[in-house]
């Protein structure tokens, strides 16, 4: 989710109310259509997908995000093992 709100500005799931903004996270449906993502580039964008999966146990592991493309091009470090 973080990574969502430092390349876009805002986060991934919104309400007017808490119980509205759990609702949200709840049913998982995100956008990266909005113009804010326009610029984003696609492995960034693949990135994303794969941390806010909706099950868990689909998520990108925290090991394999630091070893994902757009972080190793785009950071200065070696890949993580």
């Amino acid at each position: 989710m973080i990574l969502y709100i430092l390349l876009c500005g805002y986060p991934p799931f919104n309400g007017a109310t808490d119980k509205k903004i759990i609702e949200a996270v709840l049913s998982g449906v995100y956008t990266l259509e909005e113009p804010e993502w326009f610029q984003v580039s696609d492995q960034a964008k693949d990135l994303v997908r794969q941390l806010l999966r909706k099950v868990p146990e689909e998520r990108i592991s925290a090991l394999d995000a630091l070893n994902h493309p757009w972080i190793q091009q785009n950071a200065n470090i070696d890949t993580v093992s």
